[in-house]
C-alpha cells in the first residue's frame, strides 16, 4: 500500500484516504518488521559461528546485493559511486536488509549480553543522536530488533502482560495516539520520545495473532511470512512497470490502485510459490546462495542406527 500510494502520488497526485492510511501506519511498519526479525535471533545465535554467518550471507547479504544491483540497473543508475553505496549506505529501498545485516553482525559477539540491555542502549543512543540521518534511524530500529529477541526468550512473561485488559487498552491507545499524531503532521517517525506508540502497536499485534484460528487465511499469512524476502525485494518492480505502462497509454489515475496492489502482491506470490517448490535452481538463486548453506553429513553408522 505504501509503495503503490507513493508511485501514484508521483504520477498523478495525492490519493485521498490512502495517504492518510499510510501516514497512520508509518510509525509502526519498520519497528514491527524489525521486532519480528529479532524474534528469530535466539534460535540463530544458538548455532556455531560458521553456520550463523554463512546463513546470514546466504539468506540476507546475497539477496540484498543481487537485488540492489538489479534495482540500480533497472533504474539506469549503476555508476561506480552508486555501486559503492551498496556496501555502506544502501541506495535503494532494500535498506531494511542492510540494517539487519548490521544488527546480525553485532548480535553474535553480543549473544551473551541480555537483549533487553542492548535494546535499552540502542534506544538511549537514539535519544542523543540527531533526528535526521541514518544513524538515528538505525539506533531506533536496533532497539526493536533486540527487543524482539528478548520477547522471544520471555514469551510467557510477554503473553501474561498483554493478556491484562488494562495493558492491552493502554497499548492500543498509545498506538492510536502516535498514528494520529503522524497523520496530523507531528514528526514522530523513529523518534525515541515516541517509542511508546510503536511498543503499543506491538502489544496489540502480539495479542491478536496468537488468537487467530488456523484456517486458509492464517495459512496464507504463514506462507507470506515464510517467504517474506521474496515479497520484500520483488514487489516494487511490478508496481512501477504497471504504472509506467498505464501512463504511456494515457490511463494513469487513482483508479489504478487496486491493480497496483494486485500486481504488487501477485507477482511476488507467484515467485514465492515457485521458490517454495525448490525445483528451480535459477529461482532459488534469486533469494539465497545455496553454496553457503550447510548440508547434513550422514555417516554409515548413523544410517544403520536410523534404519534408513
Amino acid at each position: 500500500m505504501l509503495h503503490a500510494g507513493e508511485a501514484l502520488r508521483v504520477a498523478v497526485g495525492p490519493t485521498p484516504g490512502l495517504d492518510q492510511v499510510n501516514l497512520f501506519l508509518e510509525p509502526f511498519r519498520m519497528p514491527v518488521l524489525m521486532f519480528l526479525s529479532g524474534i528469530l535471533l535466539p534460535r540463530s545465535v544458538a548455532k556455531s559461528g560458521r553456520e550463523y554467518f554463512a546463513g546470514k550471507v546466504s539468506m540476507v547479504a546475497w539477496p540484498y546485493l543481487l537485488w540492489s544491483l538489479i534495482i540500480l540497473a533497472a533504474s539506469g543508475d549503476i555508476s561506480a559511486g552508486r555501486l559503492a553505496e551498496i556496501a555502506y549506505l544502501s541506495p535503494t529501498y532494500l535498506w531494511y536488509l542492510w540494517f539487519i545485516l548490521v544488527f546480525y553482525a553485532l548480535a553474535y559477539p553480543l549473544r551473551r549480553v541480555p537483549p533487553l540491555v542492548v535494546a535499552g542502549a540502542a534506544l538511549a543512543l537514539r535519544l542523543v543522536l540527531p533526528d535526521a540521518g541514518r544513524p538515528g534511524t538505525m539506533a531506533f530500529l536496533a532497539a526493536f530488533f533486540f527487543f524482539g529477541a528478548w520477547c522471544a526468550r520471555h514469551a510467557g512473561l510477554v503473553e501474561r502482560a498483554i493478556g491484562k485488559p488494562w495493558v492491552l487498552a493502554l497499548a492500543a491507545a498509545s498506538a492510536v495516539t502516535v498514528g494520529v499524531l503522524n497523520v496530523a503532521g507531528r514528526d514522530v517517525l523513529y523518534r525515541g520520545e515516541f517509542v511508546w506508540g510503536a511498543v503499543g502497536a506491538l502489544g496489540v499485534v502480539c495479542w491478536i495473532f496468537p488468537r487467530l484460528r488456523a484456517n486458509r487465511a492464517t495459512a496464507a499469512l504463514e506462507f507470506v511470512g515464510r517467504y517474506s524476502i521474496v515479497f520484500y525485494v520483488v514487489h516494487l518492480g511490478p508496481i512501477m512497470v504497471t504504472l509506467a505502462l498505464a501512463d504511456a497509454v494515457g490511463l494513469a489515475g487513482t483508479w489504478l490502485l487496486p491493480l497496483l496492489l494486485v500486481v504488487g502482491v501477485g507477482v511476488p506470490l507467484g515467485l514465492a510459490w515457485v521458490y517454495s517448490t525448490r525445483e528451480h535452481a535459477s529461482v532459488d538463486l534469486l533469494f539465497e546462495l545455496p553454496a553457503l548453506k550447510r548440508r547434513p553429513v550422514v555417516t554409515a553408522p548413523a544410517v544403520r542406527r536410523s534404519g534408513a
